[in-house]
């Protein structure tokens, strides 16, 4: 049979079942006593590429359909990517990447997806309209893009949220969605640690972060599922903003329909401000171990490639500064490698300034740079990729 998380960008449900409940029923057609029901369509810019992957306990090739009303506008048949597990308790991934290009502009769209010997699953309707503030040329400010990875952590197998998160094909292997908030209301935290003497008190550290209270416009149940689902992966974004959430959703109705206003409270992940006191401890600058160390900016094929692969890529002074790296490269793999007492990067941004560290593999090896032995650190992209002009940030 099929399944498709709820961490999809795209909500689908399984229609089949004996009685209507919300998880067998698209929310156009569901009744609640006393409740009015509001149409809701999930809105996506044009020509916004979309990112699906199903899961199944058969092999065969799973067939997804477009549809405008009840015309069929695109069809799609693809061959699993993935599998993991054996025996009766095998499950096989199958992606789908949707551009929704010209022929979706303007139009509730609905998908259903098919596979022999499984029940079809049917998607909640889209809607794919122009997104774009006329003034700045960016997203309309009614909108946030939400974008989420649970790559570092995808062995966890989470009831309705495992997905394949190393064969998403996007960069980064992220899934993203749009939905309409509110978040002018600020939910910034400080903390501090002070040492206390008996004459005196010294500030130690004081850290403090930035963040928002999220709030959506009104939204159905399943979109509110959606929300609390991705906001508990490792990496999860609103606007290319990295936040935490603190404490779980709360989904209070709106007025006497069917839909709900969430709300949650986000944190950033990285402080805005630190300070800590050195108490009079002595700063060593970082410097390359030997003098004429060299690091490696470049790209190979292995996911954890040996010092021989390394070298081939052409070498540059040993320095601790943020490099940003331009690539042409085809089925290949960012790669930078180190000397590993520069320590460990805090960041890596592709070419949208978006954090993809996640997707990338770390191993350390000791090289031989002429009559020496130095242990280096090499970050690779965990998955091949092929692009032009590709623009990546690596960061201390």
């Amino acid at each position: 049979m099929i399944a498709s998380s709820d961490s999809n960008s795209i909500f689908f449900k399984d229609l089949s079942g004996t009685y209507p409940n919300a998880r067998n029923t698209l929310h156009a057609t569901i009744k609640y006593s006393g409740k009015q029901t509001i149409l809701y369509n999930q809105k996506f810019p044009k020509d916004h590429t979309v990112y699906l992957q199903f899961e199944s306990d058969f092999a065969d090739q799973l067939t997804l359909k477009a549809y405008s009303g009840l015309t069929e506008i695109e069809s799609f048949t693809n061959a699993y990517v993935s599998s993991y597990g054996s025996g009766a308790n095998i499950r096989y991934y199958t992606n789908f990447t949707i551009v929704l290009d010209s022929i979706y502009y303007e139009k509730q769209i609905w998908f259903k997806v098919t596979q022999t010997g499984s029940n079809p699953w049917t998607s909640e309707p889209i809607f794919t309209t122009n997104m774009t503030d006329p003034v700045t040329g960016k997203l309309d400010k009614l909108y946030r893009i939400v974008k989420y990875t649970n790559l570092s952590r995808m062995d966890s197998d989470l009831s309705s949220v495992f997905i394949d998160w190393l064969n998403i094909p996007s960069t980064g292997n992220y899934m993203d969605f749009f939905v309409e908030v509110i978040d002018n209301e600020p939910n910034d935290t400080d903390e501090s640690e002070i040492l206390e003497g008996s004459q005196s008190e010294s500030m130690l550290s004081s850290v403090n972060f930035k963040g928002r209270i999220f709030k959506t416009g009104p939204i159905p149940e399943y979109m509110c599922d959606k929300i609390a689902v991705v906001s508990n992966l490792s990496v999860f974004t609103v606007n290319d903003i990295e936040y935490i959430k603190k404490g779980g959703t709360n989904r209070p109705p709106f007025g006497s329909s069917t839909l709900y206003q969430l709300d949650m409270k986000l944190t950033q992940k990285n402080a805005i401000a630190i300070n800590v006191d050195a108490l009079g401890a002595a700063v060593t600058p970082v410097t390359p171990p030997i003098s004429g160390t060299p690091m490696y900016i470049g790209s190979v094929t292995s996911v954890a490639p040996d010092e021989t692969e390394v070298k081939t890529i052409t070498s540059q002074a040993a320095e601790k500064v943020d490099q940003t790296k331009v690539y042409t490269i085809t089925d290949a793999r960012f790669c930078f490698a180190y000397p590993t007492s520069f320590g460990a990067l805090s960041s890596i941004l592709d070419n949208a300034g978006d954090e993809i560290i996640s997707g990338f593999n770390v191993t350390t090896l000791t090289f031989t740079i002429g009559a020496d032995s130095i242990s280096f650190d090499i970050y690779t992209l965990k998955s091949l990729t092929s692009v032009t002009s590709y623009s990546i940030q690596y960061k201390w």
